[in-house]
């Protein structure tokens, strides 16, 4: 059984009452990867996760401003070090294998005067990789809620505020997420693809038949990838002029 073991000692640390720093904290304890590894050429320490601002903020419920304030405080008063990349960020526990206790327990300590020690007892099961999980490790989990589909529902929402909510994850939607991750799309790509969306004023209607995109339209295969492309970006609108797109998939 995977669980986390915090010390009492966290009540005196100088972010604990600050609600939006505390929860991404205990955040990034529990995502954080207790074995090295890798993620598209990058090496991932351990004690360390691979992630995004829009991806935390997902996950906590925080908003992307929480986040980002946040994450500064602790790089500030020293308990985790961010290596940021174009298209996502390694964020790494500080002194996680300093305070390792017999290759089972962990116990992090932030580095300025005041931080607390706060213990992690991890499971005996290998935790799943933050990003590019294979299929089978996402699909057949067993628990949806923390599925790959639970997490592009939210990264969806939390992106597409100008879109109807996504509500409900139909089979005919997590066929299609299967197939696109299968085709080698990153949760990094839905999230680009949800924010190029977002920023496409004909996506949300502005063409001659006050068509708009829908979540089942955007993550099919030709759709996904010419929104990606930046087929519908801004500095294209201005010379489309057509109703719904010829190759629209409809899943149901």
């Amino acid at each position: 059984m995977d669980y986390v073991k915090i010390s009492r000692k966290i009540l005196d640390w100088e972010w604990y009452t600050d609600i939006n720093t505390k929860v991404l904290f205990l955040h990034i304890l529990l995502k954080a990867n207790w074995k090295p590894g890798r993620f598209q050429g990058t090496e991932v320490p351990r004690g360390s996760l691979v992630t995004s601002q829009q991806n935390m903020a997902a996950e906590t419920g925080l908003t992307i401003k929480n986040v980002r304030t946040a994450l500064k405080h602790l790089e500030n008063t020293g308990e985790v070090a961010v290596s940021r990349h174009p298209k996502f960020s390694v964020i790494t526990v500080k002194n996680y294998n300093q305070y390792q206790s017999g290759g089972s327990q962990v116990a992090v300590e932030g580095q300025s005067e005041g931080s607390q020690v706060a213990t992690i007892e991890e499971g005996k099961k290998e935790r799943k990789e933050e990003y590019n999980k294979s299929p089978k490790g996402d699909y057949e989990s067993g628990t949806p809620e923390n599925s790959i589909y639970a997490t592009i529902r939210e990264l969806y929402n939390s992106v597409c505020g100008s879109y109807p909510r996504l509500v409900k994850m139909s089979e005919a939607r997590k066929k299609a997420i299967n197939a696109r991750i299968r085709a080698g799309y990153t949760r990094e790509d839905f999230r680009i693809l949800f924010e190029k969306a977002e920023a496409s004023d004909f996506l949300k209607g502005a063409n001659k038949r006050n068509w708009r995109a829908t979540f089942d339209w955007l993550i099919s295969d030709t759709n996904m990838a010419k929104v990606l492309d930046g087929n519908y970006d801004a500095r294209k609108e201005a010379v489309k002029d057509e109703s719904e797109p010829t190759n629209s998939v409809r899943l149901w």
